[in-house]
């Protein structure tokens, strides 16, 4: 390998990784990628470029180097092997104040253990304690990978620059506002579709340049529309059609840049661009997608996944779903 690797790259990657990307290190030039499984599968089956968008040619391309020198490449520490709730237990313990340690330590257990756990670091006051204490960890993971691994790098990180703090961000913290919107709204009703309307209200009118909030019901086989903000919408989706169909498909949010260079994009309003849709899962069962219009391009990003999937997260600890 005739380039370092640089660790502030690797951590960065490792930090953004999700079940639907794929991050590897080039051992030639030490330079890291980040690919779509999407892109991986259209390398691998040697699709046709001008199937897809000029965005991600690129990345197809690059998809397709990489199956072809496979040995020059290794992947990344994946969110499997940075197991971040081992990292915040620890933190748990390492918290020198008893009774602050106890608290945050009865939060992580039980569903919804991430949520509660950043509830109480902010309530704390010791967020920034804790960002510290996960940089470290996922410094010290990083670098055991590199040496394992036999990669130079070079430690180019800054103490304040370690990895990107999403939560610290304006939008960020819009998102944690509307979480505890949303479970003040949803006490005491257990109804779906009154969750679901209320649900698709908060977000239509708290979320900035959003065209269109809606839930569809996963009902025999199809997406069935739900409660709604915003135009009149196709009332029912196959499985795979558009971007609702292939989030449902795939079990796995999807956000879309443009949507008119969206293959099989359905154009329930041709003035929308860009589209963002979470699926809706409990107990691995599909109950419907959380879908969202906006009419600028580019509107969605990894915040706006990060914030929305909590914010069904929360819909579900407090909606009975039955048989939807």
């Amino acid at each position: 390998m005739n380039t370092k690797a640089k660790l502030s790259e690797v951590l960065d990657a490792m930090d953004f990784q999700t079940h639907e990307h794929r991050s590897l290190l080039n051992r030639k030039t030490g330079e890291v990628v980040t690919l779509m499984e999407e892109e991986i599968r259209a390398a691998e089956d040697d699709e046709p470029l001008e199937d897809y968008p000029d965005w991600q040619r690129t990345s197809i391309k690059l998809a397709q180097e990489m199956l072809e020198n496979e040995e020059d490449f290794v992947d990344l520490p994946s969110q499997f092997d940075v197991h971040e709730y081992d990292i915040m237990e620890r933190f748990c313990f390492s918290v020198e104040d008893e009774e602050t340690s106890r608290a945050l330590c009865s939060s992580i257990k039980g569903r919804g253990a991430f949520r509660r756990f950043k509830d109480k670091i902010h309530q704390f006051g010791i967020a920034e304690q804790w960002y510290a204490y996960r940089d470290q960890a996922l410094k010290e993971i990083a670098v055991a990978w590199c040496e394992a691994n036999e990669i130079p790098y070079v430690d180019d990180c800054k103490p304040a620059l370690k990895v990107k703090r999403p939560p610290e961000t304006e939008k960020a913290l819009q998102y944690e506002e509307l979480l505890a919107q949303l479970r003040g709204l949803l006490e005491g009703e257990r109804d779906f579709i009154a969750n679901a309307a209320n649900f698709a209200a908060l977000v239509f009118h708290a979320l900035p340049d959003v065209s269109w909030a809606g839930v569809y019901r996963f009902r025999e086989g199809e997406l069935l529309l739900g409660p709604f903000q915003g135009k009149p919408a196709c009332t029912r989706i196959p499985p795979e059609k558009g971007v609702c169909g292939k989030a449902a498909n795939r079990l796995e949010t999807i956000v879309v840049e443009n949507v008119h260079e969206f293959p099989g994009h359905i154009a329930c309003d041709s003035a929308s661009n860009s589209e963002i849709v979470v699926p809706i899962i409990t107990e691995g069962r599909l109950i419907g997608v959380l879908d969202l219009d906006s009419t600028a391009f580019d509107r969605f990003d990894a915040e706006d996944q990060a914030g929305l999937e909590k914010l069904v997260e929360v819909f579900l600890e407090a909606t009975d779903v039955g048989d939807e």
